[in-house]
């Protein structure tokens, strides 16, 4: 007895002294240790409200415009509704219906695009990317997911998917205040798109963020890690013919996609808090190979990377890596129902420098440091946060920038000047 008490006890130990640290850390992220009641706010000099920006889930800068593109849901309650990226399929009859908005960062004016030759009935939006051909670079052609109501599912054939998510593709003008839609593209294995990476107006890469669409496995999902979902390289030829292969399933929880220098692909594991920085290996089959990746304590959204315009003003070269996501993940599921968008939903932005993403040589052991936090009073779940530099030639000399930090739920976006020797060094 006394034999078989003490070797209980050894595998205790020995189970406890492994888990620990994985639980420990599941937890950080879950943000069971950031009590709301005790949140610290870390914002920049000064913050801007962006106007007409409801529910935007995703952000990119097009730097040959200078101009900020995004795609918003502008419906608090619909959205709360009908959004199956967050797994919420309660209301199929009503969803929202959103735009694309161009923001100008240095008035922090929005301007709504009007949608010409959109057949679709609805348009819930999620992801989006950005691609302008280098001969053209006042075109840019908008890849943006729409997650639409399966209209084949009905009390009789339960077993229909309730969303037939698919890629809607539009065509802009830089300064037009229009996008006109010029295909729907859908394929089997686009199931759950997340996030788009555009190679060109016909190519793109997407995440697949969930295997299982709702219920128990989902949930399985976001806490196990499970390489389960995947990523898709599409391509839809002259007469419309859609192709689709996996590029990559070992990440658990593929999520957001963005750019890092030199055709560096970022993937993020969102509940696993991880960003993977990723080389596309064959240009033609664009097969990906993961190089390394980073942890931080928190959930990683959608990654994006500053490349610093002014990096010779000063000798100090500000590049580096942004990674957005909910402070407090473990609220999500009830809050994000909220159709008021009153209830809290913290916000972190993390960020590395640009040496943590070299493949060698690099910083890997980096840790992220935290530029942004709030407790969901300014900005409600981030989800995308983007920088935008200040000319200091026009700035009295001094090195600053907007952060544009966004979210799925947000009634707004937020804009917060910071000081780059303090908030980035």
């Amino acid at each position: 007895m006394a034999l078989l008490l003490y070797l209980t006890t050894i595998v205790v130990g020995v189970l406890s002294a492994l888990l620990y640290a994985p639980v420990k850390r599941e937890a950080t992220i879950l943000g069971l240790f950031r009590p709301l009641n005790s949140w610290q706010n870390v914002h920049g000099i000064e913050s801007r409200v962006i106007p007409d920006t409801v529910a935007c889930e995703d952000l990119h800068y097009h730097e040959p415009s200078g101009m900020l593109y995004t795609a918003c849901a502008g419906d608090m309650e619909k959205a709360a509704g009908w959004f199956p990226g967050s797994g919420s399929l309660d209301h199929p009859e009503n969803p929202g219906y959103g735009t694309l908005v161009v923001i100008d960062p240095k008035t922090l004016e929005s301007q709504k695009l009007k949608l010409v030759d959109f057949p679709s009935t609805a348009f819930v939006t999620h992801g989006i990317s950005l691609y302008s051909p280098p001969s053209d670079l006042k075109t840019v052609y908008i890849f943006a997911v729409n997650h639409l109501p399966n209209p084949f599912r009905s009390p009789t054939s339960s077993k229909e998917p309730k969303a037939a998510s698919r890629i809607e593709l539009f065509v802009h003008t830089v300064g037009s205040d229009t996008a006109r839609h010029i295909r729907s593209i859908s394929h089997p294995l686009i199931r759950t798109p997340n996030d788009i990476l555009a190679l060109s107006e016909k190519e793109f890469l997407v995440t697949n963020d969930h295997y299982y669409r709702e219920g128990l496995m989902r949930l399985v999902e976001d806490l196990t890690h499970r390489p389960w979902t995947d990523l898709l390289y599409v391509r839809v030829d002259d007469t419309n013919n859609v192709t689709a292969t996996i590029s990559l399933s070992s990440i658990g929880g593929n999520n957001g996609l963005g750019w890092g220098p030199d055709h560096q692909v970022l993937i993020s594991d969102a509940t696993g808090g991880t960003i993977y920085f990723v080389e596309l290996k064959d240009e033609h089959n664009k097969t990906l190979l993961v190089t390394h990746a980073i942890r931080a304590d928190g959930v990683v959204d959608n990654p994006s990377f500053f490349s610093d315009p002014y990096a010779g003003f000063g000798g100090r070269d500000y590049s580096g890596y942004l990674l957005p996501g909910l402070g407090r993940p473990i609220d999500f599921p009830v809050n994000y129902k909220d159709p008021t968008g009153q209830a809290p939903l913290p916000s972190l932005v993390w960020y590395l420098p640009a040496s943590a993403g070299k493949k060698e040589g690099g910083a890997r052991g980096t840790q992220p440091k935290l530029l942004f936090s709030d407790d969901g009073s300014s900005l409600r779940g981030a989800t995308t946060a983007v920088i935008v530099a200040i000319d200091p030639a026009t700035n009295d000399g001094k090195r600053e920038g907007w952060l544009f930090v966004t979210g799925v739920v947000a009634p707004h976006m937020l804009a917060t000047k910071i000081d780059f020797a303090t908030a980035l060094q």
